[in-house]
């Protein structure tokens, strides 16, 4: 993917404009047959609310009770949870209200910047994929550096499963989420010759408004992309740790249950499971990344950001034993 794609991707996201709202006392939500509208102080004009959910979830609304409240209590429960929140900010777009976000920790991200700050901390090879999720962004890039994951044994082509070094970003250009920067690898060896994408650990960041965000990109992008190295050594111990046929279809189970995957796909897991059985962790694992890269539907970004944490904390050592079920019977 080129990186006038990413941008293209991205450039939706970036039109609208934030309204902070500094004294909240004023805030009523008023409910109308078709939609809901939020005055943001007395004598100011009413916005419509493009996203009732993200209002809810904001005001700490629960979504199972709003459903069950008329249309008068829910304007007047939404409207005193506001109340309480001090000061916020809106993001408005086409004259709509798409979120509220806490006032004062607006992280704004200019894309094309990030790009160039990105492109001169590691050597950008790829922009692997690009996912967007409501206002947030998730990106993965690809670098240079290559590593076996299977150390060559002699008898063997001596290449091992070559995986490439690499960062993901999530952020939001209008800076409505906190941004954060993973390790990232993709794994080149395929058995169908495409490729598997695992996000390994995370370093999370606040930063400012101005050069602190820029900054906390810059150390994070280096520190995931330098941390491939340690990363790998962890896998090969996966690769160590065989799973005995009897506990494959239990850890596997496992996976797919803390992954939240379900339906055709968790199906379409089990079958590649039985034609290809799972020899090991670092196989374990795999079915889950596959997944991901192969069979979930590429807009459900949250479904696959879940299921690679789960990939995440079952490849990290210092929780593989905790998230582990194998482990779990052996201790």
């Amino acid at each position: 993917m080129k990186r006038e794609t990413v941008l293209k991707t991205i450039e939706p996201l970036v039109e609208g404009k934030i309204r902070d709202v500094k004294d909240s006392s004023g805030t009523r939500i008023l409910v109308t047959p078709d939609m809901v509208q939020l005055r943001p102080g007395r004598g100011s004009p009413a916005i419509d609310v493009a996203d009732k959910r993200s209002l809810m979830e904001f005001a700490g609304l629960p979504l199972g009770l709003a459903g069950k409240l008329s249309p008068e209590t829910f304007s007047k429960a939404l409207s005193e949870l506001l109340q309480g929140h001090g000061s916020y900010s809106m993001v408005v777009k086409d004259d709509k209200i798409t979120s509220l976000v806490p006032f004062g920790t607006r992280r704004t991200v200019e894309p094309d910047h990030l790009l160039d700050l990105l492109e001169k901390t590691i050597p950008v090879e790829e922009y692997m994929r690009v996912m967007i999720d409501k206002q947030t962004v998730s990106l993965e890039v690809a670098g240079t550096e290559t590593a076996p994951v299977i150390a060559p044994d002699g008898t063997h082509i001596p290449r091992g499963d070559l995986v490439k070094a690499g960062v993901l970003l999530r952020f939001s250009p209008m800076g409505i989420t906190r941004p954060f920067v993973q390790s990232y690898a993709v794994r080149l060896v395929c058995t169908n010759g495409l490729t598997s994408n695992t996000v390994l650990s995370e370093f999370t960041g606040g930063g400012g408004e101005g050069d602190s965000v820029w900054q906390f990109f810059r150390q994070s992008i280096r520190r995931a992309y330098n941390s491939f190295d340690k990363v790998v050594s962890g896998w090969k111990k996966l690769v160590d740790e065989k799973v005995p046929p009897e506990e494959r279809a239990r850890m596997l189970e496992a996976l797919i249950k803390d992954s939240g995957i379900t339906g055709s796909v968790a199906e379409a897991i089990r079958a590649r499971a039985i034609e290809q059985p799972p020899e090991n962790a670092w196989d374990m694992q795999n079915l889950i990344t596959y997944a991901t890269s192969h069979l979930i539907e590429r807009g459900n970004t949250r479904q696959i950001m879940k299921a690679l944490k789960v990939v995440a904390d079952f490849g990290d050592e210092a929780t593989h034993r905790l998230t582990c079920p194998l482990c779990h019977r052996q201790n």
